[in-house]
């Protein structure tokens, strides 16, 4: 599967995203004004893929004003894990 969620038992959550050819330092993810937890990566142009690719996923909802510092993100070979901690 291109994704993975699980509750923690601390209430927390865990996830994991596929986004293949981002390279590790091409993630970001952002906690807009509403608590919507996004996941933005960049691949490069490669041979075979004259444009490269982006990718933007809507993954999760979080209490208004939370402090997206929180969430721990683990980029590595295309893939994202973030633990986002309970409020």
């Amino acid at each position: 599967m291109p994704y993975e969620t699980k509750q923690l038992s601390n209430g927390g959550l865990y996830m994991r995203v596929d986004m293949p050819g981002v390279p590790s330092e091409k993630f970001m993810v952002a906690v807009d004004g509403d608590g919507v937890v996004t996941i933005m990566g960049r691949a490069p142009v490669t041979m075979h893929d004259t444009s490269g690719r982006t990718y933007v996923a809507k993954v999760a909802n979080v209490p208004r004003g939370y402090d997206g510092g929180r969430i721990k993100l683990v980029p590595k070979h295309g893939v994202i894990r973030l633990t986002i901690p309970s409020n």
